[in-house]
């Protein structure tokens, strides 16, 4: 939903009619601009709900007066959600648009009952028969649902997205220093950099991909052409004439950039982009599924020096983020893997070979395990602060790393 309402809505003051709003999990008026007015329609009052329904075919508002209609994770659980579309095409304004959502898998869950799963010819089968035209729609394949997407506008004028829209600017000044000395605490027996540059002579790489670029020191290891991936690099990075950079988030990237684009191509894979556990497992999986039979991925900052350098909200000049979780889930869910961390400085890195682009454990997992990640807490375990598990980065050790 987050994507559709990137792609598609301004700033605009626009009236959001959101079909089964209550707040069970989060709610779409958090990732809507402050200038909408939004409207929470459900069965039942509580949390997020504006308007409880005495008919669910019958929506309580006047023929063309609704500019968007939200509808996510509710038609499965509609007996009759034909007539819900045609509401929908009776409450829009002309040229207003519905953005749906409901998943093409998963295991039965009433609320109270559980009826469908759609599929993309779903989407266009009700546009056909209620007057609406599908402009885009999508399978997410991140299970358990494998939630299919459909934005629809009554009118013509809308095209699909074909590629990545330009990301917004962040700022790329460095956070000062933790009052507390230890807390910016540095470990490693070799610079983080000095043992790529090794790796890219263990593996030699005919393709390369990076995730965060930043200046661009890590992406100058290359020997040999490149895919970097940045929405918005530092000003000083300069891409050399074998870089082909995009200048998006990696989820952008991969969206449109299939893995039938390159498959089986990349050899070696630098994953640094968000320091945090979700980001990292979506860049992970996405980026398995293109790496060569004997390609290799390696994730920075997986061993934090100090617990604050761990934490979700950055508090520290050097910051890990909660990569390290994701890491601990990998360890768990993908015992096939061969999975080696570094001790390097500042903060680590995991070097993964054994890689099976066709693996769906992740994939199908994906919804309940990130709920974990993002909801866990507990701060790294001594074993990860001490880097009880890290070997020293020697020539010898990145060989074996990497299976050579």
């Amino acid at each position: 939903m987050r994507r559709c309402i990137d792609w598609r809505l301004g700033d605009d003051p626009v009236r959001v009619v959101d079909l089964g709003s209550m707040n069970v999990n989060g709610s779409y008026r958090e990732l809507l601009p402050p200038t909408c007015d939004y409207v929470g329609v459900d069965l039942e009052p509580g949390p997020g709900v504006d308007v409880v329904l005495t008919d669910v075919y019958s929506l309580p508002f006047e023929d063309g007066s609704v500019d968007v209609v939200l509808s996510g994770q509710m038609l499965e659980h509609c007996g009759q959600f034909w007539r819900v579309f045609s509401e929908i095409y009776r409450i829009l304004k002309p040229g207003g648009l519905a953005f749906t959502i409901a998943p093409s898998a998963g295991p039965v869950h009433r609320y109270p009952v559980d009826c469908y799963r759609f599929y993309p010819d779903s989407w266009q089968a009700l546009a056909d028969w209620s007057g609406l035209r599908l402009v885009q729609s999508w399978t997410d394949e991140r299970g358990p649902w494998c939630d299919t997407v459909g934005i629809f506008q009554k009118g013509e004028g809308l095209q699909p997205v074909t590629a990545p829209r330009p990301a917004p600017a962040v700022s790329h000044g460095a956070l000062g220093p933790h009052p507390d000395p230890a807390v910016e605490a540095r470990g490693g027996a070799r610079p983080y950099l000095e043992v790529l540059a090794d790796l890219h002579q263990v593996v030699q790489p005919q393709l390369y991909l990076e995730i965060g670029v930043r200046s661009g020191a890590s992406l100058a290891l290359a020997g040999c052409p490149a895919i970097a991936i940045d929405p918005d690099p530092s000003p000083k990075f300069a891409p050399g004439p074998e870089v082909t950079l995009h200048r998006c988030t990696s989820d952008e990237f991969f969206f449109f950039n299939g893995p039938e684009s390159f498959a089986g191509k990349v050899d070696l894979a630098f994953i640094d982009g968000m320091h945090l556990a979700e980001f990292v497992y979506r860049d992970f999986i996405n980026v398995e599924r293109v790496m060569s039979p004997r390609g290799v991925v390696v994730i920075d900052d997986v061993l934090p020096n100090h617990p604050l350098q761990a934490v979700r909200q950055r508090q520290s000049k050097v910051w890990t983020g909660d990569v390290w979780r994701f890491v601990e889930l990998l360890a768990k869910l993908r015992k096939d893997l061969k999975l080696t961390w570094l001790d390097t400085e500042p903060s680590g890195l995991l070097v993964i070979s054994n890689l099976n682009p066709g693996d769906r454990k992740l994939w199908s997992a994906y919804n309940p395990q990130i709920r974990k990640l993002v909801d866990a807490e507990t701060p790294p375990p001594a074993e990860v602060i001490s880097r009880s598990a890290a070997v020293a980065p020697t020539l010898e050790n990145l060989r074996q790393a990497a299976g050579r």
